[in-house]
């Protein structure tokens, strides 16, 4: 059976998590990339010698720290919604979808930069807001999300 321990985090440390996750406090999403950080530094690092039989497995080596992909930490903050590099924006009006990326931290549409309020008002009466015109795909994913729906 698995059950939560709290784990003392500075608080720094713990306000970039949760604003690099997106959600601003310590949801589902947070719980994950916390998770994920520390399975992956026990699997890349050498246990402690006490805990092991003889030898330790690897030579001394200065410890790893977790880190993320590259380009996982950069991107577009949209408000309280963080959008890494390569997601994906779609708006749609009158049955014509228009597509944007976030590349090298902006969102390109047809290589241009734009904003995702520029992107659902692109066609139409320019009064649509975005978080409710606007789905996203997010690097990794294979389906759309209404952008509200991703919203902390």
């Amino acid at each position: 059976m698995s059950y939560h321990i709290p784990v003392h985090l500075p608080d720094d440390v713990f306000h970039g998590l949760t604003r690099h996750t997106g959600e601003g406090w310590y949801g589902l999403k947070t719980e994950a990339a916390l998770s994920e950080l520390i399975r992956n530094w026990i699997r890349h690092t050498a246990a402690a010698p006490w805990m092991l039989d003889g030898e330790p497995d690897q030579p001394d080596q200065p410890d790893p720290t977790p880190s993320l992909p590259q380009d996982a930490s950069k991107g577009y903050q949209w408000k309280q919604l963080f959008l890494p590099n390569g997601t994906e924006l779609r708006a749609t009006f009158g049955g014509k979808s228009r597509y944007a990326r976030v590349q090298d931290e902006a969102i390109l549409c047809d290589g241009e930069p734009t904003t995702p309020s520029r992107l659902a008002n692109a066609r139409g009466c320019g009064t649509r807001n975005a978080w409710h015109n606007v789905w996203l795909k997010f690097p990794g994913d294979a389906t759309w999300q209404l952008a509200r729906k991703c919203r902390p």
